[in-house]
């Protein structure tokens, strides 16, 4: 505190008011005599600014150096004990400049060193209190970045289970494909490569626009349409004025491999999938044709949509009907929702 900018204004009128104070009404009852108010002004304002400039010293060049001890007690012991000279030493000048009831005397000392020693306590207190909730914002900006490191690092750990997860589900299709059909086969792995350069280059972001979303999943369709040629019908009807709104990237991805993984289909028997919007939500909704036996999970799906819309604040919405499944997830909008 005693390094603060405004220390000399604070330390005068410290003085002011501890003058007006004495002068005013603890005067008759301390002095014997009668003392002059311009001396005494001027006397008791040097006090006050020694007072701070001791403390300030003892902040400033000592108290660096200190790490055994608690700054405060250190502070007020170090200030306390230079009140006794500070009290000797004006009471010696005082007395020699002005004499008078100024001169030096076991009882001038003992006033002075009264007054020093109150102007002293009640600075130290102030510096407690500004020393105190200085810490409590330190700890407060501490902790916020804390708890944002912990959601960055949750966040990182929920979209790199993406990574492995998609590149190797895709890699065992190519490698089929490459002995079918080999110009088949080099148009899905450019198509790969373009999806997996997507993930790579949005594994950290939280939101990204809907319309490069869907720019991913229309490549992502393609690499299905590739895999399972006639077997699966997409529709995808989203209306172009939501195209600057904001998802978690490869959502949608995420939900289309979730029914693709959970149902069959056959040409005869084709899945059909629509992706729509309604308002500022999104509709991935799917007819419900059952695996009699399902892949074993991988913790990805659903539950990583649902925490990722956690770190929004957002929930998501699932319906699972006997002939259908549908997930609603909302659309985001920056002017509308602030975030971590």
């Amino acid at each position: 505190m005693f390094n603060i900018k405004n220390r000399y204004a604070f330390a005068t009128g410290l003085g002011v008011y501890s003058f007006l104070n004495i002068y005013f009404l603890d005067g008759d009852r301390l002095f014997a005599a009668k003392l002059e108010a311009t001396p005494l002004f001027f006397l008791i304002l040097m006090l006050c600014l020694s007072v701070w400039m001791i403390n300030w010293g003892i902040q400033h060049y000592f108290l660096s150096k200190n790490t055994k001890f608690h700054p405060l007690m250190l502070q007020f012991g170090s200030s306390a004990l230079c009140m006794v000279f500070l009290s000797f030493i004006s009471s010696e000048i005082s007395g020699t400049i002005l004499g008078g009831p100024f001169s030096f005397s076991l009882q001038n000392f003992l006033l002075t060193l009264a007054f020093t020693s109150r102007i002293n306590l009640f600075l130290n207190s102030v510096n407690a209190i500004y020393f105190f909730s200085e810490k409590l914002k330190q700890k407060a900006v501490e902790t916020e970045k804390l708890r944002s490191l912990t959601s960055e690092a949750k966040l990182e750990s929920i979209n790199s289970h993406l990574n492995p997860h998609f590149f190797f589900n895709n890699l065992s299709a190519l490698s089929v494909l490459i002995h079918q059909d080999v110009e088949l086969a080099d148009r899905y792995l450019q198509k790969l490569s373009e999806i997996y350069r997507y993930i790579l280059n949005n594994r950290t972001n939280e939101l990204v626009r809907l319309e490069q979303e869907l720019l991913f999943l229309e490549n992502y369709l393609e690499l299905l349409s590739i895999r399972f040629d006639q077997s699966i019908s997409f529709k995808v009807t989203i209306d172009p004025k939501f195209n600057e709104l904001l998802v978690p990237p490869a959502v949608l991805q995420l939900l289309v491999e979730n029914v693709v993984k959970h149902n069959y289909f056959t040409q005869k028997e084709p899945l059909e999938v629509r992706i729509y919007s309604e308002g500022k939500v999104l509709k991935i909704w799917n007819k419900k044709q059952i695996k009699p036996v399902v892949d074993e999970s991988t913790g990805i799906g659903l539950q990583n949509i649902s925490d990722r819309y956690k770190f929004l604040n957002q929930p998501i919405r699932i319906e699972n009907q006997s002939d259908h499944f549908l997930v609603e997830i909302p659309l985001i909008d920056v002017q509308e929702f602030t975030f971590s």
